[in-house]
């Protein structure tokens, strides 16, 4: 159920949230109107709008916690094609079109995830990236209660494994955990790779793990402690429940996303690897993936689009993960 509120109300509503509710501090040339709360249940996703006006026209603003795919992949979540990165406090966002033919632009912080949309009028860029810019908690006691909390702890997907459509998918397949090493150590057993519990400013902040007839499927979320915004997954899988290999290389693959990808040889590991896919972000501050086939399993990293996370970094991580 959607409600109506006021913003005096919306430190109140923090509290049926699982995610930082952020609000711009505006010029009192704007104003903010028409704001609205879905409260978390168990059958529900919380969620928040609000509408930004001047004399312009008018922004919507929606937040909510996205965890019903692979969260590092998507920066985007509201774009139809590859849209323009931009660098706010060191977090990547993008600037491009949303589904409606709307100017728009997507953002976070921690797990807040951040869509604007243009409703009414032309906006600039600097405009728009103003508005980001200027967020902050209504209440910054949640940062610590839930903005620097697990993914297990705060994602309403880990919490009742219930998928935001019919289909199961990867994230709801799985059971989540905290950041265990000792129990993350028994579970790599059938599959031979050595995780790190920390690698270079990101930590081990959970595990998705489910047994399954074909073998077993791991998920592990490192996230920036700089930040707590900026990750890397890894997604293990056995290939009757993975996503395929990339079928081709080449630059500019993909209308949603634009990719470079090319196949890197074996002796990137050192190990006997067939093919490792290379995917590298077509935009200035770019993310990457990299997939693999080892044995039985197919094996997914995902890194979200960084100012600062460089190609050696993955060599490195990469390394780690067979030595």
């Amino acid at each position: 159920m959607i409600e109506s509120i006021t913003i005096n109300e919306l430190q109140e509503a923090q509290k049926h949230t699982n995610f930082v509710i952020l609000l711009p501090t505006l010029p009192s040339t704007y104003s903010i109107d028409n704001i609205s709360l879905r409260k978390e249940s168990s059958k529900v996703r919380s969620s928040i709008r609000f509408e930004i006006k001047n004399e312009k026209g008018i922004i919507r603003i929606k937040q909510f916690f996205y965890d019903w795919a692979i969260p590092v992949i998507t920066a985007d979540t509201n774009l139809i094609n590859q849209g323009k990165s931009f660098n706010i406090d060191g977090i990547v966002g993008f600037i491009g079109i949303d589904y409606k033919g709307n100017q728009a632009a997507c953002f976070a912080r921690w797990f807040t995830n951040i869509e604007l949309s243009v409703l009414e009028g032309v906006y600039e860029e600097e405009e728009i990236l103003l508005i980001l810019n200027m967020l902050e908690p209504v209440d910054e006691s949640y940062i610590e209660s839930l903005g620097k909390q697990s993914f297990s702890t705060s994602s309403f997907t880990s919490r009742f494994k219930k998928p935001k459509w019919d289909k199961e998918d990867e994230v709801t397949r799985v059971s989540w955990f905290e950041n265990d090493i000792t129990f993350l150590k028994e579970l790599m057993i059938e599959i031979p790779i050595s995780l790190p519990h920390r690698y270079d400013d990101y930590f081990l902040d959970s595990i998705g793990y489910q047994d399954h007839h074909t073998g077993t499927e791991l998920h592990l979320l490192y996230r920036s402690q700089l930040n707590y915004t900026d990750g890397l997954w890894l997604w293990i899988a056995p290939q009757n429940l993975s996503d395929p290999l990339p079928t081709r290389t080449g630059n500019k693959i993909g209308k949603r996303q634009s990719w470079n990808i090319k196949k890197i040889s074996c002796d990137f590991l050192g190990v006997p690897i067939k093919d490792i896919f290379l995917c590298r972000q077509n935009t200035s501050y770019r993310g990457w993936a990299i997939h693999w086939e080892r044995d039985k399993y197919i094996y997914h990293l995902y890194i979200r689009p960084s100012t600062v996370f460089k190609l050696r970094q993955i060599k490195d991580f990469l390394t780690l993960l067979h030595s």
